[in-house]
């Protein structure tokens, strides 16, 4: 397909986490071009392969991404009308009665019109702190839905939530985990220590994906820092997994060698 030089702008490039792929909903990492409308598409130009068309990321951290389907924020404990999207309702088997439901509640004293709305774990998207990068590493929170190889990566807010089983989100449909990330140390090193970690959470929560929703980047958040610990206080970090509570501990290296010789 010919497209006049001043309609296309080719050879843009993009690291990931910027676009997904529009038909399955993938995020994308390499090179597209974009047209005069706006659109965007995969490759170097439009002879480049078979172009698929991309779009960005609407939210980076937040309600309705890819656990709900689009606006959908929240699902119901209680269906009050056909269409409640929670819990699904088996309309061919008559097995709803808006009634009987009403009734019940009236009789529990819950009132008929409040659907008892929770929300849904939501994707998010860590950044790395300036302390994490003194420590050289920090931890990574995730879930994996329990009835089908979807993961999700989460803020330790909504970890809590879901180790928790707070009422006020469907954590009965994930597993809650997470993995202990290297940021800084040689680069080699760091990647298989990363990559480790990932198939160490695999086998504990016994399923496979992890590694390619990451899309095997064990040297994402990677930063190539050169620590002295000559003269320096170096900082511990003990990591509790369990509820992602962190100890910080200052130590003079110099003395502490010292006093174990």
């Amino acid at each position: 397909m010919y497209i006049p030089k001043n309609r296309i702008k080719p050879n843009q490039y993009t690291t990931g986490l910027e676009y997904i792929i529009l038909s399955t909903g993938e995020d994308y990492t390499g090179y597209f071009y974009s047209l005069w409308n706006g659109k965007l598409f995969t490759g170097k130009n439009q002879n480049d392969g078979s172009p698929r068309e991309i779009i960005p990321y609407e939210v980076t951290d937040g309600k309705g991404t890819d656990a709900l389907p689009p606006g959908q924020t929240s699902v119901n404990v209680i269906a009050l009308f056909l269409e409640d999207p929670d819990p699904l309702i088996d309309q061919d088997n008559d097995t709803w009665n808006q009634t009987d439901i009403v009734t019940y509640l009236e009789l529990r004293g819950e009132s008929p019109i409040d659907d008892q709305p929770r929300t849904m774990p939501y994707q998010s998207y860590p950044t790395p702190s300036e302390e994490d990068y003194q420590l050289g590493s920090f931890t990574r929170y995730f879930a994996l839905k329990i009835n089908e190889p979807k993961y999700l990566e989460l803020n330790l807010e909504n970890f809590k939530k879901i180790q928790k089983e707070d009422a006020e989100v469907v954590w009965e449909l994930f597993l809650p985990f997470s993995i202990q990330w290297t940021l800084t140390g040689d680069e080699k090193t760091v990647a298989k220590t990363n990559r480790n970690q990932i198939l160490i959470a695999e086998r504990r929560i016994k399923k496979q994906g992890l590694n390619k929703f990451l899309r095997g980047n064990y040297l994402r958040f990677y930063k190539n820092i050169t620590h002295n610990t000559e003269n320096e206080e170096q900082t511990i970090a003990n990591i509790d997994a369990e509820n992602g509570e962190q100890t910080i501990i200052n130590i003079d290296i110099q003395n502490y060698n010292k006093s174990i010789k």
